[in-house]
């Protein structure tokens, strides 16, 4: 029933002791069916459609330089900054449209995407983005980057540079609130066992990164499983958008200090030793995360 005065419905407090993954249990299946398609349409089109104006008009800056189609495909690969800023800010529209599915198709409070305390607890992401930065360049300078990394900065690097630092972690953030966030919620509120939800939300989350190698799939595979464990252990998303964020930065920041962002932006192989280097990464980050959200005592059910 809506409200007389604004024709909203009112929103819908999820019952005291629901994990994240139970936030929309009890929801009409007509609710969970339609916030579905909404986002799946966003994917399909809403996604591209960012993408393609943000790169018109990086074309039209640039004089035209040869055909649109040409120009998107090159600048999407990230050989111009414009491409960058295209892939960066189509994905981070998944966060205020997840945002206003939770409110105005599924009836609950948008802060419930962000945890069951509710709302965004920024102290925590901070500290567990201090510890993904120490674990992820450790890990990196111990192996692959001792002999992989050389000094060669894509020309204009200082404007790559700080279009990675704002927008990447947007990026990052936008992938956490569809993947870990709304659809980890959806397939909870009809599946009540948590490790299912977390394994479907996995799979899906490697699955539409495209073209990849075994190693590099079950890399992907790996990293949306234990940030999935780790949203359901603590109750939100910041412990996987702080690592996620982490991870984006350093790996795209060292890609342009080395000139090796096409190759990082178009990366479908990685080796089985770079895959399980990374895998050890996340569950360490994953682990540590946890135990300082014990200690930060952070929701991890609603009240």
């Amino acid at each position: 029933m809506s409200d007389r005065t604004t024709g909203v419905r009112p929103v819908v407090e999820p019952k005291p002791g629901s994990d994240y993954t139970r936030v929309l249990a009890g929801q009409p299946l007509m609710g969970l069916v339609a916030g579905l398609a909404v986002i799946f349409v966003g994917y399909v089109v809403v996604f591209p459609s960012v993408a393609g104006v943000i790169t018109y008009f990086g074309w039209l800056a640039r004089g035209k330089p040869g055909g649109y189609q040409s120009f998107s495909t090159n600048a999407l690969n990230f050989s111009y900054p414009e491409g960058m800023a295209a892939s960066f800010l189509s994905i981070a529209v998944f966060i205020p449209l997840a945002l206003l599915m939770m409110r105005y198709v599924n009836l609950r409070r948008p802060v419930w995407l962000s945890s069951v305390q509710p709302g965004m607890r920024w102290r925590y992401l901070i500290v567990v983005a201090i510890v993904a930065a120490v674990v992820l360049n450790a890990a990196y300078w111990l192996t692959s980057g001792r002999t992989d990394f050389h000094w060669a900065p894509t020309p204009g690097v200082w404007v790559w540079l700080v279009m990675i630092v704002l927008l990447g972690p947007l990026q990052a953030a936008g992938e956490e609130y569809l993947f870990r966030g709304y659809l980890m919620q959806v397939i909870g509120s009809v599946i009540k066992q948590p490790w299912i939800v977390i394994g479907a939300s996995g799979v899906v989350f490697a699955a539409v990164h495209g073209v990849q190698n075994v190693p590099l799939l079950m890399d992907r595979l790996a990293f949306g499983c234990m940030m999935g464990a780790l949203v359901v252990l603590t109750g939100g998303l910041e412990a996987a958008i702080a690592a996620h964020a982490v991870n984006n930065v350093f790996a795209f920041g060292y890609a342009a200090l080395s000139g090796s962002l096409v190759g990082a932006r178009t990366l479908t192989e990685v080796s089985w030793t770079t895959a399980g280097t990374n895998m050890l990464a996340y569950a360490v980050i994953a682990a540590v995360a946890w135990r300082v959200g014990m200690v930060m005592r952070v929701a991890v059910t609603s009240a």
